[in-house]
């Protein structure tokens, strides 16, 4: 196994989780989409941190083989983690001698009875900081929610990976969290520090109506940390029904100094087919969460027919915007920028467009059981292939005047070559970039290509791998 010592969606060991999910699905499968861009055949392995009375180290759990070019699915289950606080070696990764990308699909639907699903791309080791915001959407209870056993109230969640052993980590929350480990509250911008070994979870949820984890400060010292966070379960809030139901959220974050100071939102649309009725009463909106990383930053919208007065933001500080269509979101600091999809609740990085070099090709793997959607960033005019089909510009919306965004259906994924997955390919001599959802009348997952801040490491604000 090499690791690279640059930073980007490719790598060649991740660290991840079986997070918690509602009682229907606490033994349902988590997929990782293992792709394999690279031209030589790659060695994987999906491996579990052993406690130190078996040894301690990583045993592989389940290895395969991923050719030039194509994808597999890695499916594992009965290891959720549940608990407050820390958890010791109950982490996963994933190991390869060539570099990969990896998405990972909770509850992944192959069976179609899922009801609580949620996916992120996983970051390699050397794209991992120490410094991270989290996003989540504020607890709340509603009737949908409430019927759901397991959905913990809606509560949202943060969740933190130590990568090495004796990693220091301070959590320090925005508002107040009542639901901190052995019953402790946590007030507002009070830290909390505590001590990760590698393959340790820490997690916390909020423990009362309307506490949101949204903008909690991560930092870790000596050692990067990989930090998710988002909802068990959650409709955004909204008691709608029609069609609709509470989802899991689930985003890996990226840490801040991969953030950027411009973003093209990419709107992701529901399923046609289920005719749902909007959680937000705007159709074809997206419910959009925007977080600061530092004090005094003005934060402004532009599209077609779009234009906002800036909004200023300190650091942790949260604004959040219904919106339908597309547009783009410009800080004067480096921000971060999701999406939830409407009908079926989700949570999502939107697309980095400042300081980062767009994708050239990409091959990437999608599930069964989803109708699957793409949202494709490319620069204004630029062709953009998949599967070797060029996509045609009528489908392309322009939203400056340097990006457009297109929105691609994709045929429901049906396996025929023993891989678990349909693998498909992206290319474009100048650039792209692509999100992705699945959704079906009971279950939903959204994920976006992140698009980080590459070249080498800096020392100075990386945790380089050597």
């Amino acid at each position: 196994m090499s690791e690279m010592n640059h930073k980007g969606v490719s790598g060649c060991l991740f660290y991840t989780l079986q997070p918690d999910n509602v009682t229907a699905d606490e033994n349902a499968t988590t997929s990782f989409l293992v792709a394999n861009p690279g031209p030589y055949a790659a060695n994987v392995a999906l491996e579990g941190a052993q406690p130190a009375s078996s040894g301690g180290g990583w045993k592989a759990l389940l290895e395969k083989r991923v050719s030039a070019g194509a994808s597999v699915r890695l499916p594992f289950s009965g290891m959720p983690v549940v608990g407050v606080g820390i958890s010791s070696k109950a982490a996963l990764r994933i190991s390869s001698d060539q570099p990969v990308t990896v998405a990972e699909i909770e509850s992944d639907n192959v069976d179609s009875v899922s009801t609580s699903s949620g996916g992120t791309m996983v970051l390699p080791r050397q794209s991992l900081g120490g410094l991270y915001r989290a996003m989540t959407y504020p607890q709340a209870a509603t009737d949908d929610v409430q019927s759901i056993a397991g959905g913990r109230g809606g509560a949202a969640r943060l969740i933190i990976i130590g990568t090495k052993d004796a990693t220091d980590v301070t959590f320090t929350p925005v508002g107040t969290v009542t639901n901190g480990p052995n019953g402790m509250t946590f007030p507002a911008g009070a830290p909390f520090s505590f001590t990760l070994d590698d393959g340790d979870v820490f997690q916390i949820y909020s423990g009362a109506e309307g506490e949101d984890l949204s903008g909690a400060a991560v930092s870790a010292k000596s050692a990067a940390v990989a930090v998710f966070s988002g909802n068990i379960s959650t409709t955004y809030g909204s008691d709608v029904s029609g069609i609709n139901s509470a989802d899991m959220a689930h985003e890996q974050m990226p840490p801040i100094q991969s953030w950027s100071k411009l973003w093209v939102a990419a709107a992701m649309t529901p399923q046609s087919s289920i005719g749902c009725t909007s959680f937000f009463g705007i159709n074809g909106a997206s419910i959009w969460r925007i977080v600061s990383a530092q004090d005094g930053t003005d934060v402004t919208l532009a599209g077609p027919g779009l234009s906002t007065a800036p909004k200023r933001l300190n650091a942790g500080e949260v604004q959040m915007i219904v919106q339908p269509g597309n547009f783009t979101v410009k800080g004067t600091n480096p921000i971060l920028v999701t999406q939830g999809i409407d009908c079926e609740p989700s949570l999502s990085v939107a697309v980095a467009v400042d300081a980062t070099i767009l994708l050239k090709s990409l091959p990437f793997a999608v599930p069964p059981g989803f109708d699957l959607q793409l949202a494709i960033v490319r620069q204004t005019g630029a062709e953009v292939d998949i599967d070797k089909t060029a996509v045609s510009d009528g489908k392309f919306q322009s939203v400056s005047k340097v990006y457009d965004v297109a929105v691609i259906p994709l045929d429901a994924c049906v396996p025929t070559d023993g891989s678990g997955v349909c693998t498909h390919l992206i290319e474009s001599t100048t650039g792209f970039a692509v999100s992705l959802r699945g959704m079906d009348v009971g279950s939903s997952f959204a994920l976006t290509v992140p698009q980080l801040a590459v070249g080498p490491c800096d020392p100075n604000v990386d945790f380089c791998i050597n």
